[in-house]
């Protein structure tokens, strides 16, 4: 069974092929047959070396979508051949094993590339609007790094709880949030947002990991504002602010998250944007991480 992992941190180059042994389930896992997997930024500062205390060599990936092969002898409910998605490891493989309760069924009519995008980027942007933010009808949400795949999944949801959104994003996104109905967008490369929209958010959701000093954020703030960020703290400020730091939290279970993103997703509710599906190859994977080092919109699948 191949897998794609590396050895060394480096750049997309450092990807090659591994042979692993045939996997076994434990009692309690599932052994899946990979169909896609998604790529995204903790994919690519792993592979770096940034902040990771990961131990080469080492396959990485965390979301997968594939179908059940085997089970334990502890696993009831899932069968041989049903289309699994989950947030697990070592994804980037033929073959995965993961404790069974990490997986959620896929529907029918979500395709596996489908799936797999809405996986770390649904996750984080369900848990941002409904439980760090708690997003309330007609609040002004202001989103920032709204390009991105988790920050239009962020503005559908909000809008789904009647807010109004604003956007910013750079002005080459201008198009497809206009296309999804945000009230404003505001591209820093044009505007400054600070001076546009100072004092005007009822709530602030900042998912870009290269802007959380968090003082733009609290200009932007009312008084008595949520501010929900990667940030760990916002500088001293007058304003009364509750202040959320995203982070992985189990409140909200990631097999809930994923079950109502596929079900919003099936019924229309929600849209995806996948910039390219890539083969699922060393040479698919090479060339996913080269782009996901350079500027790009939508999300990168590798899928089978």
């Amino acid at each position: 069974m191949l897998a794609y992992g590396y050895r060394k941190f480096g750049g997309p180059a450092v990807f090659e092929t591994i042979t692993q042994p045939v996997l076994e389930p434990a009692n309690n896992q599932i052994t899946i047959e990979t169909l896609a997997v998604n790529l995204n930024d903790q994919d690519r500062r792993e592979r770096l070396g940034t902040g990771t205390d990961l131990v080469l060599p080492t396959i990485p990936g965390h979301d997968v979508v594939g179908k059940v092969l085997k089970v334990g002898p502890g696993v009831t409910g899932l069968d041989i051949g049903t289309l699994v998605a989950a947030h697990a490891q070592h994804t980037y493989a033929e073959q995965v094993t993961l404790d069974s309760d990490l997986a959620v069924t896929v529907p029918n009519d979500v395709t596996p590339a489908q799936a797999a995008s809405l996986i770390t980027p649904g996750i984080t942007a369900y848990k941002a609007v409904r439980y760090f933010a708690d997003v309330q009808k007609d609040q002004t949400v202001i989103v920032q790094g709204a390009g991105s795949m988790v920050g239009m999944l962020t503005i559908q949801l909000a809008q789904r709880l009647g807010a109004n959104v604003i956007a910013i994003a750079p002005s080459h996104f201008t198009d497809k949030l206009t296309a999804l109905g945000v009230e404003q967008v505001v591209a820093p490369d044009r505007q400054n947002p600070v001076h546009v929209l100072a004092d005007r958010g009822d709530v602030i959701i900042n998912v870009s990991h290269d802007n959380t000093n968090g003082k733009d954020d609290l200009a932007m703030a009312k008084f008595n504002a949520t501010i929900a960020s990667f940030a760990t703290h916002l500088p001293a400020t007058s304003k009364s602010i509750r202040f959320q730091v995203l982070h992985p939290t189990n409140v909200i279970s990631d097999q809930a998250t994923l079950q109502m993103l596929f079900k919003l997703l099936r019924t229309g509710q929600l849209t995806v944007d996948i910039a390219q599906q890539l083969p699922f190859t060393l040479d698919g994977f090479i060339q996913g991480h080269t782009l996901l080092d350079e500027p790009y919109s939508g999300q990168l699948i590798v899928a089978k």
